[in-house]
């Protein structure tokens, strides 16, 4: 009667040296295969490090043309170049239209806490231009002081033709004119970088430097939103 519970024994025994034997089998090829997997050169932030991204490409050919406008106004215009070497380039916010009051007369049911017009800042954002760094403002402001210069030699143009072509001798045959009261007006963007120039060529001229219109262009759109 002993000997088949010894038999018995002997197998639970033999069963458990098996089990273990696959389990350690198993975890050696587990790592093997594990170290398999990954192959040297394998990182895929490896092989794309170095690439620039589409919009890393796209911002490098803006500043390159950037540079290419600048010199070409340089060269253009070396007195402005001059004048205006070691400003700096950092531009603040956009320029808001000036202020209005905003209290006129209100009915007797209106709240004398609100405007009239809630909603004028957002009917008026059209003519809100964009904001000049310290060297595009010299360079506005050089531009006029030629413009000003070149009147104070002769009279200044008695109609739009002689104003096109005055501007035009200047540098500037993109500018616009147009007859006014007190004289041509005109406006135009300084060629390559800008910025805006506007203004009547009367005795003495009146010129105003300023970026572009939001919206687009040196003057503003016929109306608001």
């Amino acid at each position: 009667m002993k000997r088949p519970a010894l038999a018995v024994a002997a197998a639970v025994l033999a069963a458990g040296t098996l089990l273990t034997g696959c389990g350690s089998t198993h975890s050696s090829g587990g790592s093997s295969n594990a170290g398999a997997a990954r192959p040297s050169g394998s990182n895929p932030s490896a092989s794309t490090s170095g690439t620039p991204s589409a919009a890393q490409e796209a911002q490098q050919k803006y500043e390159q043309q950037q540079k290419q406008a600048v010199a070409d106004h340089d060269r253009a215009f070396p007195t402005v170049a001059e004048t205006c070497a070691g400003k700096s380039t950092a531009v603040p916010s956009p320029v808001a239209p000036p202020p209005v009051d905003p209290t006129p007369s209100l009915g007797p049911d209106a709240n004398p806490g609100q405007p009239e017009n809630p909603k004028y800042a957002e009917n008026h954002a059209y003519l809100q231009t964009a904001a000049l760094s310290p060297v595009q403002q010299c360079r506005g402001d050089a531009h006029a002081a030629r413009i000003t210069a070149e009147l104070a030699k002769q009279a200044p143009p008695n109609d739009p033709e002689q104003a096109k072509a005055l501007l035009t001798r200047l540098g500037y045959p993109n500018a616009t004119v147009t007859p006014g009261s007190r004289g041509v007006q005109f406006t135009f963007f300084v060629p390559q970088i800008g910025p805006c120039l506007t203004g009547t060529l009367s005795a003495p001229p009146h010129i105003e430097v300023h970026g572009p219109y939001l919206e687009g262009g040196c003057s503003p759109s016929p109306g608001g939103h």
